[in-house]
């Protein structure tokens, strides 16, 4: 009886081993996020396995989602497309440092602050639609986004940080608004801009904040790069003290049509976008017209 018995139980340890063991794949392939939840708010924290596109809720477990935090999808390569609530309120620096996967981004208006190097990295990126309630793009916000090659402010947006765009190589259609009143340090150093409007609500222009690239040798100017602005602007000055051709411009409509006169592509005015191409037609007509009255 005693051997029958222990010839049973291993009968039954020999059986258990047999089946496969449960293994986490199957949660590494799902996407997933982790959370914590603290006075009623939850707060995304990280991710789990190897997620391509997130969809975050507004609530979980009855708690509102209002924040991203720090470092919560740092170097998540194979992120392609994430949906972001309305109740986001934040997302925290470098939270999505170096998802090179990341093709867009829509920023709920709901978020009020984005933390420093949140986007950069990301070098699939080129569709980027950001909050109307943020008053600030923080340091190195968007750099080496290599794939942007355009970009809309918001209108609230007062002030472009430290390296902010930096490295953005194919960036080359951009307008600031009359809001914008500081270009950080290298806010566009080594981007694809050939020429940039700035506007006279800018009052502080940082170290090679437009219009530099890097070479063997250290920071070097655009060649035939263009600063736009009205006379005695920061625009004029930063110009002049950094030996870079400038334009008299007395808004980005007249900005434009100087740069289409002199043959530069430059960004296109939203006010262009929904007028059509005879309104372009028609300034630039003007302006050709006024510059011969002047000759004579």
């Amino acid at each position: 009886m005693k051997k029958s018995a222990i010839s049973a139980v291993m009968s039954a340890i020999f059986a258990v081993s047999a089946i496969p063991p449960v293994t986490s794949s199957a949660a590494e392939k799902e996407a997933g996020y982790v959370y914590t939840i603290i006075d009623n708010e939850a707060t995304i924290t990280g991710f789990e396995g190897e997620p391509t596109y997130i969809e975050i809720p507004e609530t979980i477990e009855g708690c509102r989602v209002t924040e991203i935090r720090d470092n919560s999808f740092y170097e998540c390569g194979s992120l392609k497309h994430i949906t972001l609530p309305d109740t986001i309120e934040k997302i925290g620096h470098h939270a999505f440092y170096a998802c090179y996967s990341l093709e867009s981004i829509t920023i709920p208006d709901s978020v009020t602050e984005l933390g420093m190097g949140c986007f950069c990295g990301c070098e699939s990126l080129t569709a980027v639609t950001l909050s109307d309630n943020l008053k600030r793009l923080p340091d190195s916000c968007f750099r080496s986004c290599t794939s942007l090659t355009s970009f809309e402010i918001s209108d609230n947006i007062t002030e472009i940080g430290d390296f902010c765009f930096s490295g953005c190589t194919s960036l080359t259609d951009l307008e600031l608004n009359e809001t914008v009143e500081t270009l950080g340090d290298c806010s566009f150093y080594m981007c694809g801009l050939e020429a940039l409007y700035v506007p006279s609500s800018v009052e502080q222009l940082g170290v090679c904040s437009v219009g530099y690239t890097p070479t063997d040798s250290g920071a070097s100017q655009v060649e035939g790069f263009t600063v736009l602005g009205k006379k005695k602007s920061a625009a004029a000055d930063y110009a002049k003290e950094n030996s870079l051709t400038f334009r008299n411009a007395e808004d980005s409509v007249h900005a434009f049509a100087i740069q289409r006169v002199n043959g530069q592509r430059v960004a296109v005015p939203s006010v262009f976008l929904f007028g059509g191409g005879f309104l372009i037609l028609a300034v630039t007509l003007i302006l050709l017209r006024n510059m011969k009255f002047r000759k004579k």
